[in-house]
């Protein structure tokens, strides 16, 4: 299914809404020499460099936008990172990128709003190099530990501001890196685990809750931990569980605000094999719509673990598209989620690519499903991923259930066995 390729733009989700439409004036973001933390390295070998970015927000409105920025030519090693922004503020990203140079007309702010035109420039995004979501922040590497950054490498710089007064805003952003340019001093690449869950089912009036657990294949230490959700959000918990079946009682990681929540710092080891699970509990009992897995701060909720840690898994594991499960928080088993998904039309499949939220048809199915038929359910769609996808392009269509049954026979009667206890 590898529905959480999401993950790598997702933790942008926030959007344009309410103002969609609306004007705002900008300043492209500007990087100049700054000072920094050392993360325990000589003094002699940092290269500090900030970005900064200006925007005015329209009264009522909402911004989600983006703006190419270019580090030094040198190789080098993140080692620490702090910010500041004005009020209004719901986060700031800086993605890497696998370019040298910034594209035509890059330097100039663009939305990169979920939908947005082509959405080229997040078509680029190969990872994470630093986010935060308070209105002051930073971390510091241990000593011999840095993330690793290519000499011009260009990120992307993303905002995303609400405006709830009646008056224009005027925002800035600062972001200050410090970089050790002296590849000796580094022994650990750092890495950053950018959790999303893609599927979330808020009804109206009601309570509900969502769910993604995220295997971790080799001992690391996690350093920094913090949750992502929206204002239907009213708490967070997250859990290592050590095996599959061993699900932890006491939550390492708590939150009850989605405005600004606690970027904790750990260094918690955490052993190979275990899982990270984290659970978003929300409240929409005055609530008159519902809500779904999306961008928008104001039409849809979202559910996220990011945390900073060393030695670094790899960008599968980091975003969670290899060994995740239990999305579901409800009783279904995997053949009736299946069914429901057929009954959905379109795509079986829900790799859509990263911009792009599944329907929320399919997330009422994946959320209604219980913990472990997410495994199975994955299972099968990764093989008629791979080998039913012209045959399923029409989820209900009798040649996607024969491609199953005779291509993926022993996933598809997996998931037709499957029961919940």
């Amino acid at each position: 299914m590898r529905p959480v390729v999401l993950a790598i733009t997702a933790f942008a989700a926030l959007a344009l809404a309410s103002a969609a439409g609306c004007s705002s004036s900008k300043s492209p973001a500007s990087a100049s020499p700054s000072g920094g933390d050392d993360g325990g390295t000589d003094s002699g070998t940092l290269s500090p460099v900030s970005f900064q970015m200006q925007e005015t927000v329209p009264a009522g409105g909402e911004i989600f936008d983006c703006q190419y920025v270019q580090l030094p030519n040198v190789d080098e090693w993140l080692v620490a990172a702090k910010h500041d922004y004005t009020p209004g503020s719901h986060h700031l990203l800086l993605y890497t990128t696998a370019l040298t140079a910034i594209p035509a007309g890059g330097s100039a702010v663009q939305s990169c709003y979920e939908g947005t035109g082509g959405n080229s420039i997040m078509s680029n995004v190969t990872g994470v190099l630093y986010a935060g979501q308070t209105p002051t922040g930073g971390e510091t590497y241990p000593a011999g530990v840095g993330l690793p950054t290519t000499a011009n490498q260009v990120l992307i710089f993303q905002v995303h501001y609400l405006n709830d007064t009646a008056n224009d805003l005027q925002t800035t952003v600062n972001v200050d890196l410090t970089f050790d340019t002296n590849a000796a001093d580094i022994t650990s690449r750092a890495g950053i685990m950018f959790f999303y869950d893609p599927f979330i089912d808020v009804p109206a009036g009601a309570t509900a809750k969502a769910s993604l657990r995220c295997l971790i294949p080799s001992d690391v230490t996690l350093l920094y931990a913090s949750s992502h959700y929206h204002s239907r959000g009213v708490g967070y918990d997250a859990y290592i569980d050590p095996a599959v079946t061993d699900l932890a009682a006491t939550p390492f990681y708590t939150s009850d605000s989605w405005s600004s929540p606690d970027n904790a710092l750990l260094s918690m080891p955490i052993a190979a094999g275990s899982h990270l699970r984290f659970e978003c509990d929300y409240d929409n009992s005055a609530g008159t719509q519902a809500y779904f897995s999306g961008q928008s701060a104001q039409t849809n909720e979202m559910c996220m673990f990011i945390g900073t840690y060393y030695p670094e898994m790899g960008l599968p594991s980091d975003f969670c598209i290899q060994g995740q499960d239990m999305y579901g928080t409800g009783t279904a088993a995997c053949g009736a989620t299946l069914s429901c998904m057929q009954a959905c039309g379109g795509k079986l499949t829900l790799a859509g690519g990263p911009q792009t939220s599944p329907p929320d048809c399919n997330q009422t199915c994946m959320v209604s499903s219980c913990p472990t038929a997410s495994a199975p359910y994955i299972d099968l769609d990764g093989c008629v991923t791979s080998s039913c996808k012209t045959q399923c392009a029409d989820a209900s269509s009798t040649d996607c259930t024969t491609c199953m049954a005779a291509s993926c026979g022993t996933q598809y009667a997996a998931c037709e066995a499957h029961t919940c206890n």
